[in-house]
């Protein structure tokens, strides 16, 4: 028996627009990928202690997934608001979960320079207890790093460099570059890429650059092409401007709310994700703040 909690808006919407067949793709302890047709692409089973991410519902089990039955290759659906696995007789109602909007474009921004700083200040705290030697944290918090961070380095440089004037192709070719490093399902430079994009939405929104905002989805597309597809997923999701639900919750503490508190706890949750996930996704957050945010928060980098 598996219970619906909480719940994407846009999986929600797709549930109740019309039927769409697939299959599950793949399957792990804590999270299971459909796949479905209609252009949906993955569609995720999340269990409940993990962040809410686009296109998913968290859902209350027992027992990990493949304990409950479900097995890649299995006929899915989604219809009526509902999701199906009839051989492992699973039947998710997702209209008794929370729904949860999971784009940054909804959260309120009502500090400016301020928000950027506090922003980054909740990074850099949550960066200090993170494995260094196995993420990317270095690259905003200094150390010896490794040898991905001396990787990714001289290619994030000329991301940043192609970002900042809005150079379309060569933002595509850098990003495209950088993707795709590191071990896991969601290589560490995916994840990194996945803050970058989600954070610059923000930025850009917050500073009136709004024009810039276009490249993201075209950088995403050409980075999702050079890694495995559940994390070129990920990609496309940070570069429409979707993030996870821990990620959505440090973005409103600082921008909208200007809570201390509450920003700390979500970057503890992000911090959480995965091995380094969390780790990584913070650091292309940083990274975005210290390369692309206003100067009030450029001045401010020296104490980094």
């Amino acid at each position: 028996m598996m219970n619906a909690t909480a719940v994407c808006k846009r999986l929600l919407s797709l549930s109740l627009e019309q039927s769409r067949s697939g299959t599950v793709h793949s399957v792990f302890d804590r999270a299971v990928n459909l796949e479905v047709g209609g252009g949906a692409g993955f569609i995720g089973l999340i269990a409940q202690q993990g962040a809410l991410t686009p296109y998913a519902v968290s859902v209350r089990t027992e027992h990990p997934f493949p304990e409950a039955g479900v097995r890649a290759g299995m006929a899915a659906a989604i219809l009526g608001g509902k999701i199906l696995i009839p051989q492992a007789e699973l039947e998710i109602d997702l209209t008794n979960a929370e729904p949860v909007d999971l784009r940054v474009d909804s959260i309120e921004l009502r500090y400016g320079g301020e928000a950027e700083r506090a922003l980054m200040e909740r990074i850099v705290s949550a960066l200090g207890g993170a494995d260094a030697e196995a993420s990317l944290a270095a690259l905003v918090i200094g150390g010896t790093g490794n040898a991905y961070t001396k990787f990714l380095a001289p290619r994030l440089e000329q991301l940043y460099a192609a970002v900042s004037v809005g150079a379309r192709e060569a933002a595509a070719l850098a990003a495209a570059r950088t993707a795709g490093c590191g071990m896991g399902l969601t290589p560490s430079s995916d994840d990194l890429l996945t803050g970058y994009f989600t954070t610059l939405h923000l930025l850009f929104r917050a500073e009136g650059r709004e024009h810039l905002r276009g490249i993201l989805p075209t950088m995403a597309r050409a980075a999702a092409e050079k890694t495995n597809r559940i994390s070129g997923t990920f990609l496309l999701h940070g570069g429409e401007g979707l993030a996870n639900a821990a990620m959505c919750d440090l973005y409103r503490s600082t921008f909208q709310f200007m809570d201390t508190a509450a920003a700390k706890r979500a970057a503890e949750r992000v911090l959480a994700i995965g091995s380094t996930s969390g780790a990584d996704m913070l650091t292309g957050a940083a990274l975005a703040l210290l390369h692309h945010g206003g100067t009030s928060t450029m001045e401010g980098t020296n104490k980094w």
